[in-house]
């Protein structure tokens, strides 16, 4: 289903960023059932299993190849619809309320992220995605936002291209300038995660 929220799609993000963030209740709440609630739980409930975040492994495949990962063998086929519906469910009435969509990279199949993503986030999630920013094309950021994703993670290794370190910047520059344009009128929020992997491959080359 898309859109949602059509006013937030057709919204465009200021140039430059604003003094303040806007957080209507709608985002409050979600971020507290996500976070607070099941933090809470954790320590109310009997018992020593509280998962409060949840790491669902969509792919083992990626369009990059850092010298470092693992996630080398594109043959290996990637979670099924019905793989991450069970999952979901059972991490659900296990009390987990954070879902972090990982990969390989989980944009490989965008109508099959927007679908999970939709589906945890109807359930109370709050889902954040983990990538390298080369797929996540505005269109597919707007899809996702709008199915209720509520974080991206950018992970890079350098500034511009390096041998054996794909993860850069500046090939994902336009996605994400779009990502932090849009977050300050769509629901998400946005990091970069830069691996200690890349201090020992830079030093090493």
């Amino acid at each position: 289903m898309y859109p949602q929220f059509p006013d937030r799609v057709s919204e465009s993000g200021p140039e430059a960023p604003p003094d303040k963030r806007k957080w209507g209740l709608r985002d409050m709440y979600r971020t507290s059932r996500g976070w607070l609630y099941p933090y809470v739980r954790s320590r109310v409930m009997p018992g020593q299993f509280h998962p409060i975040t949840a790491y669902l492994f969509l792919e083992y495949k990626c369009n990059l190849d850092c010298h470092y990962c693992w996630s080398f063998d594109n043959t290996v086929k990637g979670m099924t619809e019905d793989v991450a519906r069970r999952a979901i469910d059972w991490l659900y009435d296990n009390g987990c309320r954070v879902l972090a969509l990982m990969g390989g990279e989980p944009l490989l199949r965008p109508d099959f992220v927007h679908k999970v993503v939709y589906y945890a986030a109807k359930k109370g999630f709050w889902v954040y995605i983990a990538t390298n920013g080369r797929l996540l094309r505005p269109d597919v950021a707007d899809r996702l936002g709008d199915a209720g994703a509520s974080a991206f993670n950018f992970a890079m290794d350098a500034w511009d291209l390096k041998p054996g370190l794909p993860k850069a910047l500046i090939p994902a520059q336009k996605n994400l300038e779009y990502i932090l344009r849009q977050q300050y009128v769509a629901t998400w929020s946005f990091s970069i995660s830069i691996f200690a992997a890349t201090i020992w491959a830079m030093s090493a080359s």
